[in-house]
Parts: C-alpha cells; sequence; structure tokens
C-alpha cells in the first residue's frame, strides 16, 4: 500500500512540476545575476548550469551562463582565462542560434563582447548584437523592457567607439539621453561623449 502511495505521490509531482519550472528558472536565473553581481562567477556558473538542467528552453539561463563563463576569465588570466571566453562564447552563440527572437540573447552577448578586450575581437559583434535589439525594440516596443535599453545604447555607442566609428557612437548616446533622460547610465554616457 505504501509503495501505491509514494507512486501516486510521484506522479502528483511529475505531473505538477512543468508548472513550477519557469519560476525556479527565474529564480536560478536571478541568483547567478546576484552572484556575477558580486563578483562570484564560479557561484553564478553553477546556478546558470543549475537552470539550464532544469529548463533548457529558457533562453535566459544559457545567455548569461555563456557570460558568467567569460566573466570567469578575469579571475584566471593566461591561456586558460582565453579557454574560458572561447567557452563562454560558444554557449552565447548557441543562445542566439536556439533563440533568434529572444531580445535577452543579444543583449547579454552584445554587452559581454563590448566589455572583452580588444584581443578578443568581439567589437563587431557587439555592435550587431545591440543593434539587433534597437531594431526589435523599434519593431515592437513591448518586445524589449524600456528597463535594459540604456544599457543598450551605452554599451552600443562603447562598440561603435572600440570599432573607430565615434559619429555612431555619438549618436546612440544622444538618442539615448533624450530617450532616457533618467537611466542611471546618463552620467556614463555623459563622460563618454565629453571624450570624443
Amino acid at each position: 500500500m505504501r509503495h501505491l502511495l509514494a507512486i501516486a505521490v510521484l506522479c502528483i509531482l511529475a505531473v505538477l512540476r512543468p508548472d513550477h519550472v519557469e519560476p525556479q528558472t527565474g529564480d536560478l536565473v536571478a541568483q547567478g545575476r546576484q552572484a556575477l553581481d558580486a563578483d562570484r562567477p564560479d557561484d553564478a556558473i553553477a546556478l546558470f548550469e543549475k537552470a539550464v538542467a532544469v529548463d533548457p528552453k529558457n533562453p535566459s539561463a544559457l545567455a548569461w551562463l555563456g557570460s558568467a563563463q567569460v566573466r570567469k576569465a578575469a579571475r584566471i588570466g593566461g591561456m586558460e582565462a582565453a579557454g574560458w571566453v572561447k567557452r563562454g562564447f560558444d554557449t552565447m552563440d548557441e543562445a542566439v542560434e536556439r533563440f533568434p527572437d529572444a531580445f535577452v540573447v543579444y543583449v547579454v552577448r552584445g554587452i559581454t563582447a563590448t566589455r572583452v578586450p580588444d584581443l578578443f575581437r568581439k567589437a563587431d559583434v557587439a555592435v550587431k548584437d545591440l543593434r539587433t535589439v534597437v531594431a526589435m525594440k523599434d519593431a515592437q516596443p513591448q518586445a524589449v523592457p524600456d528597463g535594459v535599453m540604456p544599457a543598450v545604447y551605452l554599451n552600443l555607442g562603447l562598440a561603435f567607439k572600440k570599432t573607430g566609428q565615434p559619429g555612431a557612437a555619438r549618436a546612440a548616446w544622444e538618442k539615448a539621453k533624450a530617450l532616457y533622460p533618467a537611466a542611471p547610465e546618463a552620467a556614463a554616457m555623459d563622460k563618454e561623449l565629453r571624450g570624443l
């Protein structure tokens, strides 16, 4: 009798589990991002890997896993660091291939590409990805939250600057300041504009 009860409970849990996947995955992604913000890339990688295992169809989990792998490189240095950067971009490339309609994969890869040293030659990827986010926002404003756009424009300008396009950088920052004047990123854009 106890075996039947145990089987019944497991069946109920198996049926209920899909409803709980997204919130659990979202919590893991949020915890992973907090770990990244606290400069704990190893903890972030573990959380994002778990989130991907729980819900392989979550674009945020996969994209942020790649970003965390790239961030780990800064802690290691040397040739092993280059391996982590490659691994991270491979993961983010997979996220973009699997989820081409999800703005988050372009935001995460684009901003990460802007922040890696120039020797990795990712500035063109950053420009392409962040322009894609701007185009998605222009085409369907509700598809991309306003809250991410100041960071998108800040990093798009930085990527333009890295690729030798100061005029495009200025245009991106000025557009962002006009659209989002109260954004926390506005001060960084002002500083960059003064430096052009």
